[in-house]
């Protein structure tokens, strides 16, 4: 059987690499009117750049704006290419590919698949966590794949259960962890989404997964971390 690789469809990547691009291009050139139309309202903030820009005339000026807001597309075009994640799936591994990495990970080493939410995650067979990245695509196209080239895929969080809310006070979790932990409650508290997600991926490679939920940070410790703390006491 072929590789099956998951992400955008053809008709998505066409879509995104025109209609951002063209957009922008029509903002720009109607940037100026949008800006008098603004100025009408009873309050809004830096009202002198607004002014500023409702100043210009002209179609010289439109069309500059017009260039700028397409080119202004076609980055907002590559951010939304290099943000998002592509899989492919064959019988032997999965490869995963995201921004600047790519990552491959053999069937025998995963012992679980599941989405977290809008995140993929795959799960070694010391229960830890080895990857976990948003996927936006079509979940059921995905689950589907999964299945079909014999993967162990849960539609739930099979570890759902031994997830515990994150206390400084935790004598199981290690120091170097807890400073992690602290560092990355600062970053999502600043919505320093980029930290926040590469300390979750330092934690992961200690032993350690995480979910966000409101209440706060909540980790689920893998076999290796146990075992070590059975051994520590032994």
């Amino acid at each position: 059987m072929q590789d099956i690789e998951l992400g955008l469809t053809k008709m998505e990547r066409a879509a995104i690499r025109v209609i951002p691009p063209i957009l922008g291009a029509i903002l720009g050139w109607y940037l100026p009117v949008i800006a008098k139309w603004i100025l009408k309202l009873p309050w809004l903030p830096y009202e002198d750049l607004v002014e500023k820009i409702a100043s210009y005339s002209g179609i010289t000026t439109s069309a500059i704006l017009c260039i700028i807001g397409a080119v202004a597309g076609v980055a907002l075009s590559q951010f939304i290419f290099y943000e998002t994640l592509t899989v492919i799936i064959n019988r032997e591994s999965v490869l995963l590919k995201i921004r600047k990495t790519q990552d491959s990970f053999r069937k025998q080493a995963i012992q679980s698949v599941y989405l977290d939410g809008k995140s993929l995650v795959l799960v070694g067979l010391q229960e830890n966590e080895m990857y976990k990245e948003a996927y936006d695509a079509n979940k059921e196209k995905l689950a589907q794949a999964f299945l079909s080239m014999g993967y162990p895929w849960f539609y739930e969080d099979p570890y759902l259960a031994s997830y515990r809310r994150w206390e400084e006070s935790d004598l199981q979790v290690p120091a170097a962890a807890h400073s992690l932990l602290r560092a990355r409650k600062g970053y999502l508290k600043d919505d320093e989404d980029s930290k926040a997600r590469q300390l979750q991926k330092d934690l992961a490679k200690m032993g350690i997964a995480i979910k966000d939920r409101k209440g706060g940070q909540y980790i689920r410790l893998d076999n290796t971390l146990t075992q070590n703390e059975y051994n520590d006491i032994k």
